[in-house]
């Protein structure tokens, strides 16, 4: 039996009530589905890369292989969020330490401050395990997964019927606004994908009138932050919205106060990425220097035309990859059916679309949500508008699975035979028409030039190559293309001229380097007179002396230590400013879930009478 959807008209609830809304049955089985849902939507990326454009029988009539073991792609985009990926993996594979530190970008910058990097996150052991490009695919079949689940979950939360739960996990994940951003190789995008589960453990704890649901939300909710990218700022708002529509039409502040808790754990949670990453924008602050905007006229094409295909030409003031958000025709019909006949439970989702709609517009006033948000604390970094399709689809979703719910309600057996031929006719066209993008990810190629013995900064005679350069032991000074990067400064490279090494002295003496690591550099110097040690690399807050007599400080933007005369060993050490200050916040929240939730289920006072027993 199918009871109301909890969200709106069952205040009522009992803290006996389980976190997850599943028979055992049914979670063995949306575990199934969520594999083989997953395995589907990504199939097209181990066909044919080389088929250019949305002809579907060019790439889908041929087997399948595994280019993914191949070198990695080198263009824009794609190359940049591979090397995120690669130097972690790298860092902790090769030289056993924490990935703090990139020094193989803009002539190196912090790593876990950069607000694109996914460091702070339990997937990065898939590159441990299986490298680079095959812990790409692992991470990309796994978001999948964890968002159709999410989905359906969600949809149990809400009380809908289970057609309308597979909208919920199916619609979203499906639409192009992924396959297109994974196609460009905006792996960021993927935190996206926790949503639907946020969202799910504040409603539980709301139904549940417990608020270790909330806690446990909220350490999703830092997941997507600490995975560096809007993920974050999509699920905060629409918990808020949802937070007080809860409270307005309940009469009461349980919701605001659960939404608070999750927002301010998922804080918390995600202080070992935002730390460093927020002191990172204030120093780098992110100049995007152009307004965007969406027009009217592209607006259609972009959520409804067939033509999804990453190469299209824009239809909007950037990349056809930025806007494009495909909502399938049964979908749309299900949505305006969700939308007239929910009542009482559409309007958040209602309100919600029609607010990032407007943000997904842009810059199209003074007064527009987009230039409003940017007065926020950090939000001028946030840019092209076209990522708001990415909560916006996700309203129309929810809208979706109402009217899915209202439909399998009506005309006896054929109103459930309807909106599943509505849904699976709408999965699988969304699988027609955006999966295909998936190909493009391991796309142009570039082969690595020789490796150097030791690490040496260079320019590159063109945009790309980023990923494989580093991997032959070189720095990519040439870094400016895409996403997020820092003035390479006074940073020379050895093709460039002024260059004087790695590593020198500007006085007299002798100079050895005895260890290069990423985050840690050590040094035999022998002078006659007082002088100082130049590295290479940008000086930034975090470098400091552990060994040796001198003092670190920046010199013309580099690393450079004073030394006295004599012999001696010096060595420095890059570490987040701040760090163990991160590291107690994120410990604490790990404790105070724990200690709610012990204390909540009763499971606290069973540990004390055992122990005391």
């Amino acid at each position: 039996m199918v009871g109301p959807p909890r969200d709106i008209e069952s205040p009522k609830a009992t803290n006996r009530e389980p976190l997850l809304l599943l028979s055992n049955r049914e979670a063995k089985w949306l575990l199934v589905g969520a594999l083989v849902f997953a395995a589907i939507t990504i199939y097209p990326l181990f066909c044919d890369d080389r088929v250019i454009g949305p002809v579907f029988a060019g790439w889908l009539n041929k087997w399948p292989h595994f280019r993914f073991i191949d070198p990695v792609p080198a263009d824009g985009d794609r190359d940049v969020f591979m090397e995120l990926r690669w130097v972690p993996y790298y860092t902790m594979v090769h030289f056993h330490q924490l990935p703090f530190w990139n020094p193989y970008k803009c002539g190196g910058m912090s790593l876990i401050a950069n607000p694109e990097s996914s460091v702070v996150t339990p997937f990065l052991l898939f590159y441990v395990l299986f490298g680079l490009s095959s812990g790409v695919v692992f991470e990309i079949y796994f978001h999948l997964a964890i968002a159709f689940a999410g989905g359906y979950v969600l949809g149990r939360e809400l009380g809908l019927r289970t057609i309308a739960c597979v909208v919920l996990a199916g619609m979203f994940p499906s639409s192009s606004w992924l396959s297109l951003h994974i196609g460009a190789g905006h792996l960021n995008f993927l935190s996206a994908g926790f949503t639907a589960w946020i969202l799910a453990l504040f409603l539980a704890s709301v139904r549940m009138r417990l608020w270790y649901p909330a806690l446990l939300g909220g350490l999703v909710c830092g997941l997507t932050l600490a995975e560096g990218n809007y993920g974050f700022v999509f699920s905060v708002m629409l918990v808020g919205i949802l937070a007080a529509f809860l409270s307005t039409t309940r009469l009461s502040v349980r919701p605001l106060l659960a939404a608070g808790i999750l927002v301010a754990s998922a804080l918390a949670f995600a202080a070992l990425k935002l730390i460093p990453t927020a002191e990172l924008l204030r120093i780098y602050p992110r100049d995007w220097g152009l307004s965007y905007h969406e027009w009217i006229r592209g607006i259609v094409p972009s959520l409804f035309s067939r033509n999804q295909d990453l190469t299209r030409e824009p239809v909007a003031s950037f990349f056809f990859s930025e806007y494009g958000g495909y909502i399938s025709a049964p979908f749309v019909l299900l949505a305006l059916i969700g939308a007239f006949c929910g009542r009482l439970r559409s309007v958040p989702w209602i309100l919600g679309a029609w607010l990032f709609l407007l943000m997904y517009r842009g810059d199209t006033s003074t007064y527009a949500p987009t230039m409003l948000l940017r007065l926020l604390p950090l939000g001028g970094n946030i840019g092209l508008c076209g990522r708001w399709v990415i909560p916006l689809v996700f309203c129309v979703g929810m809208l979706a699975a109402l009217g899915a719910h209202h439909l399998a309600a009506l005309f006896g057996s054929w109103g459930p035979r309807l909106a599943f031929l509505l849904v699976g006719i709408g999965l699988i066209d969304a699988w027609i028409v955006c999966a295909p993008n998936y190909r493009y990810l391991f796309h142009s190629w570039y082969i690595s030039p020789p490796a150097a013995s030791e690490f040496t900064q260079s320019w590159g005679d063109g945009v790309g190559g980023m990923t494989a350069v580093n991997q032959a032991n070189y720095g990519a000074l040439r870094c400016t293309c895409c996403a997020y990067y820092i003035p390479r400064g006074s940073v020379r490279a050895l093709n460039q001229a002024s260059y004087r090494g790695e590593y020198y002295l500007l006085g007299e003496g002798t100079l050895k380097q005895i260890e290069w690591t990423p985050n840690q550099l050590r040094y035999t110097v022998d002078t006659p007179a007082a002088t100082s040690l130049i590295v290479n690399q940008n000086n930034y807050p975090g470098w400091r002396l552990i060994a040796g007599t001198g003092q670190l400080y920046g010199y013309d933007g580099l690393i450079a230590v004073r030394i006295p005369p004599g012999r001696q060993e010096i060595e420095i050490k890059y570490m987040p400013r701040g760090f163990a200050l991160a590291l107690t916040v994120t410990l604490l929240a790990f404790v105070v879930l724990c200690a709610v939730w012990m204390f909540e289920t009763g499971r606290l006072l069973l540990f004390r009478n055992n122990y005391l027993s």
